[in-house]
């Protein structure tokens, strides 16, 4: 769950799939929560602008939170299967959109014990105001150097229950100069086909979505656990 840095030159937090449910979301269902990850509205602002943790106890770029997600249906907040991933604020700020989902396994047990699911930050094409920062400072809405992904992580989905609290880990990669051509094209996923309202990309264009993450966006996997 915790190694050591040498650039930092400290502990960070990195802790594997099967531990963020059983050590941190089952425990604060519970009523027992631990003290290293707090709860955050993710869904209240463009993923730049929360005002993230500073420091070196989350590796560089990363970031987790409890969240309470909301139910989405066609016409009333509040109702449905499916989460509310669009930015809350009054103008058209841009969206979370959804990959497919991922089992997650008790190496010990052997057993699905949750899931996690991929979402990228798509900016809207129509809002270039600027913004206040979570420090209250003006940045521009453009972060053409950046790409944004977040992986929920839930408890097992169970026929007509909304599992509200999930583990949300974000994190930013930043793009280098010869890949704006692939990362733009990552980004406009958006203009994609996609199921009505929902924001969850359909089935064909889950295939091209997927291989876009998996050439800009994802880190090496982290060294396979001693046994």
């Amino acid at each position: 769950m915790y190694e050591y840095n040498d650039e930092d030159g400290g502990i960070q937090f990195q802790p594997y799939d099967d531990e963020l449910i059983n050590e941190y979301l089952i425990p604060k269902l519970e009523g027992k929560p631990r003290r290293e990850i707090t709860m955050k509205d993710v869904y209240s602002k463009e993923p730049w602008l929360l005002d993230h943790p500073m420091g070196s106890f989350f590796k560089k770029n990363e970031w987790y939170y409890l969240v309470t997600r909301t139910q989405l249906a066609k016409k009333n907040i509040g109702c449905g299967q499916k989460a509310k991933r669009k930015i809350t604020r009054d103008d058209d700020s841009g969206s979370w959109k959804a990959n497919s989902k991922d089992d997650i396994t008790d190496n010990e047990k052997k057993m699905v014990i949750g899931e996690k699911q991929t979402l990228a930050f798509v900016k809207s094409k129509v809002n270039n105001k600027k913004q206040k920062s979570g420090d209250g400072t003006s940045c521009n809405v453009s972060r053409d150097s950046e790409s944004w992904i977040m992986t929920e992580y839930m408890l097992p989905e169970e026929k007509d229950k909304f599992h509200e609290l999930v583990i949300c880990k974000i994190h930013v990669i930043k793009n280098s100069k010869k890949k704006d051509d692939d990362h733009n094209e990552a980004l406009n996923v958006s203009s994609l086909p996609m199921e009505e309202d929902d924001g969850i990309l359909n089935y064909d264009a889950q295939f091209i979505y997927q291989d876009l993450l998996e050439s800009v966006c994802y880190p090496p996997p982290p060294p396979p656990r001693k046994l």
